[in-house]
């Protein structure tokens, strides 16, 4: 649920769930107030998605310093598979990335640079 790639995605899923009926979105929000300080049309879509989840999972009742990566390490703890857009730069989806390989997930990672796709494990 983060602005970027995640919104992105979860709106393809959404899409993708018209055709396919048994595809499920959860979204994993780390605080109550993320949205906060995004644009109004970011927050509009931010709560379209809300709205159309399948399942929302609070990480935090409120803004804590490390919400952002417990709010990931659920993610990955609660998946088969990584599917992460990843410039190989350091940053949040990197120790993302690292904990699902560590954790001995298959991932799948989308350099939004380049486009190349890798696969790990």
């Amino acid at each position: 649920m983060a602005e970027g790639a995640d919104v992105f995605c979860d709106e393809i899923i959404l899409m993708y769930r018209k055709v396919y009926p048994g595809i499920k979105l959860e979204c994993a929000i780390p605080h109550p107030n993320q949205s906060e300080r995004w644009s109004d049309y970011s927050k509009a879509r931010y709560d379209r998605i809300k709205n159309e989840a399948d399942a929302i999972t609070m990480i935090s009742q409120s803004y804590t310093r490390d919400c952002m990566f417990r709010r990931n390490r659920y993610m990955v703890d609660n998946s088969s598979v990584l599917i992460a857009v990843y410039d190989g730069q350091s940053s949040g989806t990197k120790y993302t990335v690292d904990y699902a390989i560590k954790k001995g997930l298959r991932c799948i990672i989308i350099n939004p640079k380049t486009f190349e796709i890798s696969f790990v494990n």
